[in-house]
């Protein structure tokens, strides 16, 4: 079954959750990447010459999917009906 058909197979009881967990995955690595911001300017002591870091969406929704395989990892092994 390709990622098309499990799709597919979901219902939006499924589906939901799927949103919610990503939710909590990309709401963790905005606060992962705000706290490395921060120390970051801590280490600089806040100087004017340091570079200005932002969050990007690539970077944020990368972190996000890293943070949701750690997630399903987690979860699978804590429940065996996780595929």
């Amino acid at each position: 079954m390709n990622l098309g058909q499990w799709l597919k197979s979901l219902n939006a009881t499924d589906k939901l959750i799927l949103l919610i967990l990503y939710g909590i995955c990309i709401y963790l690595s905005k606060i992962t990447l705000d706290s490395l911001i921060e120390l970051y300017d801590l280490k600089k002591k806040n100087s004017q010459f340091r570079i200005r870091f932002r969050i990007t969406p690539g970077l944020l929704l990368g972190l996000g999917l890293a943070y949701s395989i750690i997630l399903h990892q987690i979860l699978g092994a804590m429940f065996d009906f996780i595929p």
